[in-house]
């Protein structure tokens, strides 16, 4: 097995419109550069020795927060609703059926 740890390296640079969807690195961003910047889209690449994704060296890493964000929104909301519907389902079954199928329904919620 090869044994070599390889470093990933992090850059935030702005996609120009003269360079939209060719996966090329543009304009790079740092904090003495910031405040002087071309118009376009604020991108994060991830690449080990050289951004070049169509070899699979180095991808958008923004796309992928993008993903995990929708993600976990979407499980943040389901166990929130989960839980309302827990509570609303005790209030209800209270005092109308049996303990056990009242714990029943409870746990399937």
């Amino acid at each position: 097995m090869n044994n070599t740890i390889t470093t990933m390296h992090t850059i935030m640079f702005v996609e120009t419109s003269d360079i939209e969807g060719r996966l090329v690195v543009g304009f790079q961003l740092n904090k003495e550069n910031f405040y002087r910047v071309p118009k376009g889209k604020i991108r994060i690449a991830r690449f080990e020795s050289m951004f070049y994704p169509d070899n699979n060296l180095g991808y958008y890493g923004d796309i992928y927060m993008k993903k995990f964000i929708r993600k976990w929104k979407k499980i943040a909301k389901e166990e929130t609703q989960r839980k309302k519907d827990k509570i609303n389902a005790k209030i209800v079954f209270k005092n109308t059926i049996c303990y056990d199928m009242y714990n029943q329904i409870v746990e399937f919620l």
